[in-house]
């Protein structure tokens, strides 16, 4: 947006406001692009039992038509014949599952998920039927003679007597055969979540919130219309398309962060709100102050003195800093940044977007040398090596450790705060770009 449309919006807008506004030629003027994303979401969850019980005939033959299905590792069977198995003597022998035990600790025991590609779900108008087969491991699945009366139903033992006699098998009693049904049913989950992300960082004095119907900015609402619903990932029922609209990818791993990943159909609506905040100067008092265009060529709204009336704007590197200590102060108290080493590798690149153009006074340093040694959490000598790196004229210092966080989702926030901090003087160096694209490849 060039400053006389920016000018001119603001006479259309703010007609009484406008000849007591000042917008310098030489203005810069931010875009922020706050995305609106509504996601709805099927996940096909799958917890895997296994029963082993002294079986009939019926069940014998159910299980060994099972095992006899090479084609597919997973097989539909019928719900009857779990309940037939629980009805059944249970069986139990260490023998029996020796030879199960590692495969089944390392790719079953737990629930661990089945991979949907390989399985054929119930589908009911274009989505994830509710209730859904049961699912045979069939690798997991055997029929055996019982190990203690090899198959007869009956052992020998001696009476009281003394006498031998034949006896009902105690393991199988009777049965003479024991089997293992190893099985699962999918489970459908249903997630909701929506996200409000502007990815250069939010605007301070900004109170904003989208919903179905519209947007609420600094307590005025405004229509808008978010458009319709639309599948952009579907995995199952023979289907694998990802098509996902370019404009919400730089937002998915923001609302995958809320609904999780892995799933098997995704839906989103959303809407993408543009913002373009500038600086302006009241000719009656001479202050500098924030204002705000929103959605300039779909729905317009002016919000002017954003930062509160008779609040200046910051607008010296003394001053600046000075917010940036506060920050660093914050963070060290944020809940997301617990981990310990997260912090540290935070802390140290965003000094690196600090000193990366090398123009770091004094007075700054000494700003952010008393926020870093408020920070309860390092010992005195770390804070000391964390002091250290304000002494270096360029992001060198910078390792490759800097850049490998323990969680991503604090590395995510570290790169909004290192956006916000490179735009705090209007004018983004090279070298801190750089940082900050290769904490973006990093993750």
């Amino acid at each position: 947006m060039t400053t006389e449309a920016l000018i001119e919006k603001i006479r259309q807008l703010a007609p009484a406001e406008y000849n007591s506004i000042i917008v310098d030629n030489a203005v810069t003027i931010k875009k922020h692009i706050y995305g609106y994303i509504n996601a709805s979401v099927q996940r096909v969850e799958y917890r895997t039992q296994r029963i082993s019980a002294a079986i009939d005939g019926e069940l014998k033959s159910a299980i060994e038509q099972i095992t006899s299905n090479n084609g597919d590792r997973y097989v539909r069977f019928p719900s009857r014949i779990i309940e037939l198995m629980k009805e059944a003597p249970a069986y139990s022998s260490e023998s029996f599952f020796s030879s199960m035990k590692n495969k089944m600790s390392e790719m079953i025991n737990g629930g661990r998920e089945v991979d949907h590609h390989h399985i054929t779900l119930t589908m009911e108008n274009g989505n994830i039927a509710k209730q859904q087969p049961c699912f045979a491991i069939r690798e997991e699945c055997s029929v055996m003679n019982c190990p203690k009366c090899e198959g007869s139903g009956y052992i020998e033992q001696t009476n009281s007597n003394g006498v031998s006699e034949k006896v009902q098998c105690p393991d199988c009693k009777g049965r003479g055969i024991v089997g293992k049904l190893t099985f699962f049913t999918p489970n459908l989950v249903e997630r909701q979540a929506s996200i409000i992300r502007c990815l250069t960082g939010n605007i301070e004095g900004l109170k904003f919130n989208i919903e179905a119907d519209g947007a609420t900015i600094n307590g005025t609402s405004y229509k808008i219309h978010l458009g319709e619903r639309r599948r952009m990932l579907i995995h199952v029922g023979g289907q694998d398309t990802e098509d996902f609209d370019s404009d919400i990818l730089p937002y998915l791993d923001f609302v995958r962060d809320k609904v999780g990943d892995d799933n098997a159909i995704e839906d989103y609506f959303y809407y993408m709100l543009p913002c373009y905040s500038f600086t302006y100067r009241n000719v009656i008092t001479s202050e500098l102050h924030l204002g705000l265009l929103v959605d300039p060529e779909r729905q317009p709204a002016l919000i002017l003195n954003l930062e509160g009336s008779g609040k200046k704007l910051v607008s010296s590197v003394k001053d600046s800093f000075k917010s940036i200590g506060n920050f660093f102060g914050s963070i060290s108290r944020s809940n997301g940044f617990k981990d310990k080493e997260d912090l540290r590798r935070t802390l140290r690149l965003l000094i690196a977007v600090a000193v990366a153009d090398g123009i770091v006074g004094e007075e700054e340093k000494k700003t952010l040398t008393l926020a870093i040694r408020g920070m309860e959490q390092f010992t005195g000598n770390e804070q000391e090596a964390l002091v250290q790196c304000l002494g270096n004229s360029d992001a060198s210092f910078l390792t490759k450790e800097d850049f490998s966080f323990n969680r991503p989702e604090n590395a995510k926030e570290t790169i909004v705060r290192m956006q916000e901090m490179a735009e705090a003087d209007n004018n983004v160096h090279e070298a801190e770009r750089e940082i900050i694209e290769r904490l973006k490849l990093s993750i």
